[in-house]
């Protein structure tokens, strides 16, 4: 071989067993490549779904952090998308008022995952599941006779959650289905779900509250001054529960509501607020003991059609027509929401 060809071939040699070879910024961590320390950035810290972020989440192992980095991510601004249209979302972002993991994102077009990252406004955690921030195609709203022992979540790793049942039911839906509101475990009767997360935004807001109806069981006869105070209100200590944290308590009279004698110890009542277990704690502060709570109408919408507890159907077109009309109604809260 010619001394020329000799040389090169060694020089190539030197330069590939070097340990000064140049590596791909691209691949360094978030904190590694804007000069920082080598830890992960915080915004890629796996944490369970609906639960709080803790200091110890920071120190989160490579191993979660791989499954964070294996599910999808959105930018930031397409979580709001239900609410507020782009150029809104971008807005509120811009506004100082949102944060990641508790940390404020360099601009709209951060990147988060869905029920991993927590993304909250002024504090309040966005909730992925009520904003649908996956849903595409056809919209599928679905009128449920929940029984009782079944838990109004999505999350399927709980027992007697209402996918899970819904499964067994014979409901078959391509896209994510998401409750609109809660229907307690130990209570049975209509719940809504649907792949659309305008509606419940729309539906739960607490300026737009709806009617819901229930027919309830007590232990002891009622009498005329019971029935009074359920109409005018009552005194009672509700503790809101959310993403698994224990709000602190509210006591307060509950708001005017119509309600019905049926018989000695059966009444309807219907509410268009919606404390934890508001209705059982009205009938303890009567003395009264709820044997059977169930819901039989929702804004309108009724169980006709559902045979028992366990049977659905999908909404027909009035049905539909109700919950269009409530998102249409919401607009004029989710556009005061960016004016703030």
């Amino acid at each position: 071989m010619p001394r020329g060809n000799l040389l090169l071939l060694l020089l190539l040699l030197v330069v590939v067993s070097s340990p000064f070879q140049l590596t791909n910024p691209h691949r360094l961590p978030y904190a590694a490549r804007s000069g920082g320390s080598t830890e992960l950035h915080p915004r890629r810290v796996l944490i369970a779904p609906r639960v709080s972020s803790s200091p110890s989440a920071s120190s989160s192992s490579a191993s979660s952090t791989s499954s964070a980095d294996n599910q999808p991510s959105i930018r930031l601004n397409k979580c709001f998308r239900s609410t507020h249209s782009r150029r809104a979302a971008d807005a509120l972002i811009a506004s100082g008022r949102v944060t990641i993991n508790g940390s404020p994102p360099t601009g709209a077009g951060d990147r988060v995952v869905p029920f991993v990252d927590v993304v909250e406004v002024d504090g309040k955690r966005v909730n992925f599941e009520e904003l649908n921030v996956d849903s595409e195609g056809e919209r599928v709203y679905v009128a449920y006779w929940k029984p009782t022992g079944v838990v109004c979540t999505t999350d399927e790793r709980i027992k007697g959650n209402i996918i899970t049942e819904l499964e067994r039911a014979g409901l078959k839906v391509d896209s994510r289905l998401f409750t609109v509101g809660r229907l307690d475990k130990d209570s049975h009767g209509l719940i809504l779900l649907t792949n659309d997360g305008r509606v419940p935004n729309a539906v739960l807001r607490s300026e737009k509250k709806k009617d819901k109806t229930y027919v309830v069981d007590v232990d002891d006869d009622l009498t005329p001054d019971d029935l009074k105070r359920l109409r005018e209100g009552i005194v009672i200590t509700t503790v809101a529960q959310r993403d698994g944290q224990r709000k602190t308590p509210l006591t307060a009279a509950t708001k005017p509501c119509k309600v019905e004698q049926l018989s000695e110890r059966r009444f309807r009542i219907t509410l268009n607020e919606g404390r934890n277990r508001q209705i059982r704690r009205m009938c303890e502060a009567l003395k009264l003991r709820v044997l059977e709570l169930k819901r039989v109408e929702f804004m309108g919408i009724e169980m006709h059609g559902l045979d028992g507890p366990g049977t659905y159907r999908f909404c027909d077109e009035n049905e539909v027509e109700k919950l269009r009309g409530a998102i249409e109604d919401d607009k004029c809260v989710t556009q005061n929401i960016t004016k703030d």
